[in-house]
């Protein structure tokens, strides 16, 4: 016994420290309630606000973005392992296969259409109904930057029938000659005409159009090395129309403060467009969605927030819903209590949608889950 005590400290050490670190929520950061459940028990559920119910829909590896067909039946679930499942929405719930395998990137799903859209790291492919796993798909896109970093592409099919794909910056920060890195870019259907459309986008894993006004909404994930409270993250907006913009990057962060690296680096002449919302630093926001059926959320885009890593205290960890016509207000917790008061966490939101009754669907990377929310 006095052998194996130590060791048996070792190990617990040991597999304490192969956990990421991620902080607890001030007042000002949307502190949250944390459940009463166990951290571990099967029948764990995370919180959501009143008159609403959450469940566990459907258990789907290293779940990431998320796309739902128009007809409702299927939705493709990207990750950042190699993989694409399809659930197929049956009368007995959600039945889940894989689709594609052994990918080099596989976080970009979206539809167009019927057609089905897939974002790997260096291309695009298209997929037509009826959906056979292992199809090789057709190449409408490639040649895309093979740097790793940032590289989990999202990509979305917005209102003018265009496709949107982010394109990270290839580091923490940094000025890189590729115009496409640090963008959101788009293209046609079959892979023509890419365009840049906003620059200085350090990181957007997720973007959406406002159901009325039609403009563009995307997050963006703010550098990490400077302490606990800055640089913020963000929710920006490029209005209906509007076919180019910079937001900033490397040069500057927030309300177009300086970066102390590269903010005297910032080309003259150049109108850089301020974060409509700016959350605290490091919540890590990804996927946004606007809630499309009617009385289901009104005036609100939902931003799931990954949490952070590079944080003392750990922050994030839920979705919340932000007010576009108020951005000014703290933004309101929607589905939240995976973040433990000892800074451990049971789950990461990653990605919102919806499916046409009004469901909405959040994707749980660490968990292997897809969440629902219901109305009641």
């Amino acid at each position: 016994m006095r052998i194996l005590v130590p060791l048996l400290l070792i190990v617990v050490l040991l597999t304490a420290c192969q956990r990421e670190v991620n902080p607890i929520p001030t007042a000002s950061a949307q502190t949250v309630e944390t459940p009463s459940q166990e951290v571990d028990g099967p029948d764990w559920l995370p919180r959501t606000r009143e008159g609403f119910k959450v469940e566990k829909w459907a258990e789907v590896p290293s779940a990431r973005s998320l796309a739902v067909s128009p007809d409702g039946k299927t939705v493709f679930v990207g990750s950042r392992e190699g993989f694409v499942h399809m659930v197929s929405i049956t009368e007995d719930g959600p039945v889940v296969v894989k689709f594609q395998e052994n990918l080099n990137g596989s976080n970009g799903v979206c539809f167009l259409g019927d057609d089905f859209y897939l974002g790997e790291l260096e291309r695009v492919r298209k997929f037509s109904p009826p959906f056979q796993p292992g199809a090789p798909g057709e190449v409408v896109l490639e040649g895309l930057p093979s740097e790793r970093h940032h590289g989990w592409r999202y990509i979305k099919a917005g209102p003018d029938g265009r496709i949107r794909i982010a394109i990270g910056a290839p580091c923490n920060v940094c000025e890189q000659e590729d115009p496409r890195f640090a963008s959101i870019c788009s293209f046609t259907p079959d892979g023509k005409d890419f365009r840049v459309e906003a620059s200085g986008v350090r990181n957007s894993v997720g973007f959406d159009w406002h159901p009325e006004t039609g403009d563009f909404y995307f997050t963006d994930n703010g550098r990490d090395m400077m302490g606990d409270d800055i640089p913020p993250c963000e929710l920006n907006v490029m209005p209906k129309g509007t076919q180019t913009g910079h937001y900033g990057f490397p040069y500057l962060w927030g309300d177009n403060q300086p970066d102390p690296q590269f903010g005297e680096k910032a080309p003259k002449g150049v109108e850089y467009l301020k974060p409509l919302h700016n959350f605290p630093a490091h919540v890590a926001p990804l996927g946004c969605h606007f809630p499309k059926k009617e009385g289901l959320l009104p005036g609100e885009v939902l931003v799931a927030q990954h949490g952070s890593w590079n944080r003392s205290t750990p922050i994030g960890y839920q979705v919340v819903g932000v007010d576009p016509k108020a951005p000014e207000q703290p933004a309101e917790p929607f589905l939240w209590g995976f973040l433990n008061e000892d800074g451990t966490y049971r789950g990461r939101p990653v990605d919102v949608s919806e499916l046409p009754d009004g469901k909405i669907l959040v994707s749980d990377d660490y968990l292997g889950v897809v969440w629902s929310v219901t109305k009641l």
